[in-house]
């Protein structure tokens, strides 16, 4: 089993979006996927709720106390996706404690930057001490021709030493559609998006981090 969190200690950088269409990739490929909503605020869980019964999406289960993680490992799931919480650092301890690996999921700007400083801090005390976790900053809602996107993307603002995906995902009206409406962006025509996610599993394969 490997556990991959989507995390950031500010909210509306995406995590949801992110985790729930990384699950449903890896889900329609055939593995056995279980999406973990430890955010108290269950969007997760709603996004689930919300799905047509003909829509193939990965299992969401509600895992939202610290205490409650340790039932991941009875889960019978080639990949446990954990979707969290922001400004909760006990939940962010906890996570990183047992996550594979931890992509931070970042929009561009200064506000999300700065905010995933905690985030980074637990990372990098995990490895410090001995613990084996990949982590890496995801980009989320990337636009095009943008100043700010462009410098992002270059990663010269990065002085947290930690890796930077070179896959991004772009600001796409169909992952906030596909989320309100209880499917992935698999169930849509749009090709883009889907594109998006490919790569960054890809990515994550190539690195060995799945």
């Amino acid at each position: 089993m490997k556990i991959v969190a989507f995390m950031n200690e500010k909210g509306g950088s995406g995590k949801t979006t992110c985790a729930s269409n990384f699950a449903t990739h890896l889900l329609r490929r055939g593995f056995k996927v279980v999406l973990v909503d430890a955010d108290p605020q269950g969007t997760a869980r709603d996004w689930f709720a919300a799905k047509p019964p003909e829509a193939k999406l990965p299992v969401v289960i509600a895992l939202d106390r610290p205490q409650m993680l340790s039932a991941i490992a009875t889960l019978d799931a080639d990949y446990v996706i954990v979707d969290t919480p922001a400004k909760a650092a006990d939940m962010a301890a906890a996570v990183i404690r047992i996550a594979h690996t931890v992509l931070v999921v970042i929009q561009p700007s200064g506000a999300d930057i700065w905010a995933c400083a905690p985030t980074v801090k637990m990372i990098k005390a995990k490895q410090d001490l001995g613990g084996k976790v990949d982590a890496a900053f995801l980009v989320n809602r990337s636009k095009p021709n943008t100043k700010l996107t462009k410098l992002v993307k270059e990663g010269e603002w990065n002085r947290y030493a930690l890796e930077q995906l070179t896959a991004t995902i772009s600001d796409r009206t169909a992952f906030a559609q596909a989320l309100t409406d209880g499917v992935s962006v698999y169930d849509t025509i749009n090709a883009d998006a889907k594109t998006d996610i490919d790569k960054v599993v890809a990515e994550l394969e190539v690195a060995r981090w799945l």
